[in-house]
């Protein structure tokens, strides 16, 4: 007898009745790598910088050249002050803070001045000079920042330069005031346009010479009296050197008027 199989739908569906158990010995880890994205080129050009090396090279830069034109303004106006009174500059020691003083008097005199040439606009165009270099020296050390935050930064930088430029100059006028009103306490005498002063000098010969200070420095003492520059040693008291003074013009007239003199004769 031939040997008999089940038939072919049953083989099947025994087949798909069948489990099969899978068992995962070592885990299976799932790794993804996060790509993010560049930043646009352009919105990193507009970042705002600032170069710290270039702005204390500006400040120290300033600084320098401040004090070297102060230096240099003040040596100017000395020269020209004392030749008038036939004192050469190299006959006197001039320390540097004395120039500087008189570079900074002076300039700040002939600001002064121009200021009050227009009571109203005359100290805006000085402060607006301050702002216009603040704006600049912002602008330099600044990439990328807007008009708006320039002006701003600016004007808070310029008028705190303004401030410091003209605070010895408060202080120079309230000292006056002070000295004017000791003067009428003590002496019960107004002085509202200022006062004059004349230097009392008596030499090694009991001299005595009355005037008006032109220069006083460590060795020497000028004194003008009348027309004459007296120079006097300031330890001995001793009467160095006489100029006399005497105007040009009037040089001019007595030379011009001479001939017409000896022609009327």
């Amino acid at each position: 007898m031939p040997a008999q199989f089940p038939a072919r739908d049953s083989v099947v569906f025994w087949k798909r009745e069948r489990k099969i158990k899978v068992e995962l010995l070592a885990p299976i880890s799932l790794s993804t790598q996060v790509v993010h994205p560049k930043p646009d080129a352009s919105d990193q050009s507009r970042d705002t910088k600032t170069n710290t090396d270039l702005a204390f090279k500006l400040v120290a830069t300033g600084a320098l050249s401040t004090q070297a034109g102060l230096v240099v303004y003040g040596y100017s106006v000395l020269v020209g002050y004392y030749e008038k009174f036939g004192i050469d500059i190299n006959e006197i020691a001039l320390s540097t803070p004395t120039l500087l003083l008189y570079g900074y008097i002076n300039i700040l005199s002939g600001v002064l001045t121009a200021a009050n040439s227009v009571p109203i606009i005359g100290p805006g165009l000085v402060a607006l000079i301050f702002i216009g270099a603040a704006a600049a020296f912002v602008s330099m050390i600044t990439k990328q920042l807007k008009a708006p935050v320039i002006i701003g930064v600016s004007t808070w930088i310029g008028m705190t330069m303004f401030l410091a430029f003209m605070a010895p100059a408060l202080g120079v006028k309230r000292g006056i005031t002070n000295g004017l009103d000791d003067f009428r306490e003590y002496t019960n005498l107004e002085a509202p346009n200022g006062l004059k002063d004349a230097v009392t000098v008596i030499t090694d010969k009991g001299v005595r010479l009355v005037g008006h200070l032109i220069l006083v420095d460590s060795k020497s003492t000028f004194l003008l009296v009348d027309k004459t520059v007296f120079k006097i040693d300031g330890s001995k008291g001793r009467v160095i050197r006489e100029t006399e003074l005497s105007p040009k013009g009037l040089e001019l007239k007595v030379e011009k008027a001479a001939p017409g003199v000896t022609n009327k004769l």
